[in-house]
């Protein structure tokens, strides 16, 4: 039957007369604006509620005298920055934690350079079980810092492997109290810390090693230069900004420094170990002076973006130079 209607010349004719349907309309520039906008919303609303909303209430609150214990929020007194001239000026022991966070991070990012670098090196030849090794180097970093943190306050008790290796190589009289003693509770934490943290500079600095172009370290050893001359003077400064990034991911890491020193010794003995982490977090958490804990939040804040720019400047001048 449809077939009859369609070989009907009438039926062709009409056929023929009807307009063809108009094709799909593609989507105007501002119809596709709008899509994409209605899209990228949602996130936007998400990203603003998680993340810029409570910096605000916590920038707010660190200009009031606020205290859980006090009522609500919105009933505390406004008092300025009161907060923050009192941290600066008038409490030593946040300047002191700012100063301790500081020396034990100079401390362990050197030493976690030095001991990166010298295993990069070493992992550029071949050697048997090279890759096993590479393996076992890279562990610890993926152990959670509140499990090294406990193993090694195990590792650093007064009858703990530690001391029962000192007793057995210099005597009983070279043992020592680990965490009652300032001097040596710093170095435990020290010790932990660059155990924990080195294998990152290893694997930056292995990355950067193998990146770097072998045309001018040829040039350099056909003309004659000494393998050490070869390393400082060619690869060294070739590394420079991959050295530069990797300071900068571990300085914004150790300032936050706060699950090895909790489990290790709780900031004792005494302060002689707190950080400005586990100081913000007693403010907070012990103390309930939360406004007040905000207030150092935010100077710490201030002084880590702070740093980061310093650090980044020398990278910043490079690309800048190779995009001209």
């Amino acid at each position: 039957m449809t077939a009859f209607f369609t070989s009907c010349p009438r039926a062709q004719t009409a056929s023929a007369a009807q307009p063809a349907p108009a094709p799909a309309s593609a989507p105007t520039g501002l119809g596709l604006k709008g899509l994409v906008r209605v899209l990228v919303l949602p996130g936007q609303i998400v990203s603003l509620l998680v993340l810029v909303v409570p910096l605000l209430v916590a920038l707010y609150m660190s200009f009031t005298d606020w205290s859980p214990t006090r009522g609500s929020l919105f009933d505390a007194t406004f008092v300025g920055f009161e907060n923050y001239s009192e941290l600066l000026i008038y409490d030593t022991r946040f300047v002191y934690s700012i100063l301790r966070t500081a020396l034990i991070s100079m401390v362990c990012l050197s030493l976690e350079f030095v001991f990166g670098l010298g295993l990069a090196v070493l992992f550029l030849r071949e050697f048997r079980g090279k890759s096993l090794l590479f393996s076992a180097f890279l562990t610890p970093m993926m152990i959670l810092p509140v499990v090294v943190g406990y193993t090694f306050w195990m590792l650093f008790q007064t009858n703990g492997p530690v001391n029962q290796i000192i007793e057995f190589l210099f005597g009983a009289q070279a043992t020592m109290e680990w965490f009652r003693n300032a001097p040596c509770a710093v170095t435990a934490v020290i010790l932990t810390e660059v155990w924990h943290w080195t294998p990152l500079f290893f694997l930056i600095l292995l990355s950067g090693l193998n990146a770097i172009p072998e045309n001018p370290v040829r040039a350099a050893v056909i003309l004659g230069a000494s393998p050490r001359q070869v390393f400082w003077c060619i690869i060294l400064p070739m590394l420079k900004p991959v050295i530069i990034v990797a300071f900068v991911i571990r300085s914004m890491e150790i300032i936050k420094l706060f699950d090895e020193v909790f489990m290790l010794t709780r900031g004792g003995p005494g302060s002689a170990t707190e950080t400005i982490s586990l100081y913000i977090y007693k403010l907070a958490f012990n103390d309930f002076q939360l406004a007040y804990g905000a207030a150092a939040a935010f100077i710490v804040l201030l002084g880590s973006l702070l740093l980061i720019h310093l650090l980044l400047v020398p990278v910043r001048e490079q690309i800048m130079k190779a995009g001209r």
